[in-house]
């Protein structure tokens, strides 16, 4: 698109994006009178591209998820959802999925893309910044060229700088159109949630942007029409007359047909897509006529296609195809390196075109710690933004103690001497989206420590779980000072985990006590996931009703701050249960791939700086296995997988039988009587301990006096309620065991 029709698409569209009155029936939606975004709603609604929730609700001031925002994108740009792959594209949206034509359409057209795990993010709450983004790249899809490059620097939000890089331009050139706008206080909270009635308020706005920037194409179209073309002072070239002969003999006087035209004009290429580029996302292009497409190193361009294609075989570039003339086509940079790249188009004449004038910069897709902080004078916290990958921790120690091989380094300071604090491979936690480093010994005020982290290997480098590697770290000094001894901190508690049975949604709520005894799935305390600490003093929690948070208490019962926790989606409901504490509520049905997580934010009285930390809901439905059931001397034993408990009020004691014959049927077994340890009597053929993964039965003496074990004898085991913490009953709940015969 020419540059004068850029400038024109942004002031009529803003113009337009000002005023947008509906000219439509009313639908039965109840709940939105009261929100500022009713004639857009209704708009929308009409036109079949927002529906409600149903019972005659839209949920205004709800969430939107990132598969809803998908439909909403398809349908306003009417993208075709007829060619859906048989095969998916993300885990998480399978063909049966409500969204799954909606998403694959707006992969195709290189609208959104997905975490970089192999999955899209289905329930994931969508930010501001990501809607203007979204926006903003629908409408450059619709111009055929980015109406968003160079934006950033109009940016006058006072936030401006926790806008992410990527969403600068799309952000800028949003707010230039009217699309979208800042809070009054001068922000524009690019990390929060979008409503849906913000969504739908920006996309009636977008409908009318874009419907102004197809009349301005076809208007510029138009006038190139209409422009007549400059006389050729080419001279064309002529056919030669050739006689020929008939079958009959007779001469031909005519001239034969003229010859094809040969096609000698090379395209022209033009790289849409603003640098830099993640390795593995990709980059858009337009071509001028239909073909292949190659992105190739900046330097050294090959100028025929064979060249091309050696470098693509080679792994040095990556070739596309152009299926229309003037529209966005995108190549993927999956297997690319990072480095600078241009764009060389072959047309269907195998005509060569020169290299695209604008580069583009691919960087490998990585994330920096956002601080590197003493939580209390024994532990390091690196703090980054997105969720960790424990899979990936970085060694920190090996057999001779040398640093040189160790991905993680804590160095102190002796004078003016770097010595390496010796740590073991246990000592580095990856807990959300931190690692926690324990040291072997605290600090003292004033004591600085330095950082490094270079990774040796593959598998021992940090990254999150959508796949961006964490950056490398070079001695970064981090000193505990009086600041650490007097603010509070807050950090998760060793091994801590929240786990959710989703089948058990229904109606079995999770509720948060300052503290339980004992704990299970259903009543679980705060203390057991996170902890907030002054200096080296662990502080006390204390459940505020009226605030629907936890409250830091000290030793003198003073109130120090507060502790709220929120989900990271829609799929966790957290509601306050009367005075003692927090019911959480799996609100809909949860999938491992959703990677939700509970965020829990401290804020500290006289302290306007906010502390955060986040915990990895885990989903567990396996049922647990006996995984041996051995018998020695008088002991029968039985292994399991995992932990393993029986609810209070369910009878606990497993039931023993003996067959001296090892044959259960008929009449040919015996029950046993059996108790607890440490509660049994004369009568007791046994006695039981079940203590985290293992059973153990001990048989009297006076049993052994009255049944005479001995082989070929077997006894059998029958286990009735025995269920994990997450209330998943074992798989089979009888085993046998048979007696060893005695060796001579």
């Amino acid at each position: 698109m020419k540059k004068k029709l850029l400038i024109k698409v942004m002031t009529t569209t803003a113009l337009l994006s000002a005023s947008i009155q509906p000219a439509f029936a009313s639908t039965d939606l109840t709940d939105i009178n009261g929100s500022f975004a009713k004639d857009a709603i209704l708009k929308l609604a009409e036109a079949g591209i927002v529906s409600g929730k149903g019972d005659g609700k839209f949920d205004p001031t709800g969430k939107i998820n990132r598969q809803d925002f998908a439909i909403i994108l398809v349908k306003a740009l009417g993208l075709d959802m007829d060619s859906a792959p048989v095969k998916p594209t993300f885990s998480d949206i399978p063909v049966d999925n409500y969204s799954y034509k909606y998403v694959e359409a707006a992969i195709k057209a290189g609208l959104i893309k997905g975490l970089g795990n192999g999955t899209f993010g289905l329930g994931q709450n969508l930010s501001r910044e990501d809607m203007a983004v979204l926006f903003a790249r629908s409408l450059s899809y619709t111009a055929g060229s980015d109406i968003t490059v160079g934006k950033a620097s109009q940016l006058t939000f006072t936030d401006a700088a926790s806008i992410a890089d990527y969403a600068k331009d799309s952000v800028a050139a949003a707010v230039e159109l009217g699309l979208i706008n800042g809070n009054g206080n001068g922000t524009f909270n690019p990390q929060g949630n979008a409503s849906r009635e913000q969504v739908a308020l920006v996309a009636s706005k977008f409908l009318s942007a874009q419907q102004k920037i197809k009349e301005d194409i076809a208007n510029q179209q138009s006038e190139e029409q209409e422009t007549p073309a400059l006389p050729s002072t080419t001279p064309q070239p002529t056919t030669p007359v050739t006689s020929g002969s008939s079958n009959s003999g007779s001469s031909s006087g005519s001239t034969g047909s003229p010859a094809t035209p040969t096609d000698s004009i090379p395209p022209t290429v033009v790289i849409m897509s603003s640098t830099p580029v993640p390795v593995g996302g990709s980059v858009s292009v337009t071509s001028t006529e239909i073909g292949s497409v190659y992105l190739v190193p900046f330097e050294g361009i090959p100028a025929n296609v064979s060249g091309l294609n050696t470098l693509v075989t080679e792994h040095l570039a990556v070739k596309g195809t152009v299926t229309a003339a003037n529209t966005q086509t995108f190549i993927s940079t999956e297997g690319l390196a990072a480095g600078i790249y241009r764009a060389v188009v072959v047309d269907a004449a195998g005509n060569v075109s020169v290299p695209s004038a604008a580069s583009i910069e691919l960087v490998e897709n990585t994330i920096q710690t956002t601080s590197i902080v003493f939580s209390d004078a024994s532990t390091i916290v690196l703090n980054y933004e997105e969720e960790l990958d424990p899979a990936h921790k970085p060694t920190v120690s090996n057999e001779d103690w040398d640093t040189i091989t160790s991905d993680l380094v804590v160095k102190g300071l002796d004078g003016e001497e770097l010595y390496p604090i010796q740590l073991v491979n246990e000592d580095v936690t990856i807990l959300g989206n931190q690692v926690i480093i324990k040291l072997p010994e605290p600090v003292q005020v004033e004591d600085s420590l330095y950082i490094s982290y270079q990774p040796h290997a593959e598998e021992n480098a940090l990254r999150t779980l959508s796949g961006k590697k964490a950056q490398s770290i070079s001695e970064y000094k981090v000193q505990y000072s009086e600041n650490n001894e007097s603010t509070l901190s807050l950090s998760l508690v060793p091994n801590a985990s929240f786990v959710v049975n989703p089948s058990l949604v229904a109606n079995e709520p999770i509720t948060l006590f300052v503290s339980t005894n004992p704990e299970n799935y259903n009543k679980r305390s705060i203390k057991s996931l996170i902890q907030v600490k002054r200096g080296e003093t662990v502080e006390n929690f204390q459940y505020n009703a009226k605030d629907n948070d936890f409250d830091i208490i000290d030793a003198e019962q003073h109130v120090l701050g507060s502790v709220s926790i929120t989900s990271s989606s829609d799929a966790l409901s957290i509601v306050p249960s009367g005075d003692n504490g927090m019911t959480i509520i799996p609100s809909i049905p949860l999938i491992s791939e959703m990677n939700t997580q509970l965020v829990f934010t401290l804020h500290e009285e006289g302290n306007d700086q906010l502390k955060e930390v986040v915990l990895p809901v885990t989903i567990d439905q396996k049922k647990p296995t006996v995984t041996d059931v051995t018998y020695d001397n008088g002991k029968v034993t039985l292994d399991f997988d995992e932990p393993i408990s029986v609810p209070l009020g369910f009878a606990s004691s497993p039931v023993l039988e003996y067959s001296p014959t090892g044959d259960f049927t008929g009449e040919n077994g015996v029950f046993l009587t059996g108790n607890m340890l440490d509660t049994g009597s004369s009568e007791t053929d046994y006695l039981y301990s079940l203590v985290n993964n293992q059973l153990v039965i001990l048989l009297t003496d006076e049993a052994f006096t009255r049944y005479g074990f001995a082989s070929p004898g077997r006894f059998r085991v029958t286990l009735t309620d025995y269920q994990d913490y997450s209330k998943n009953y074992l798989e089979q709940n009888q085993w046998e065991v048979f007696i060893p015969a005695i060796q001579d």
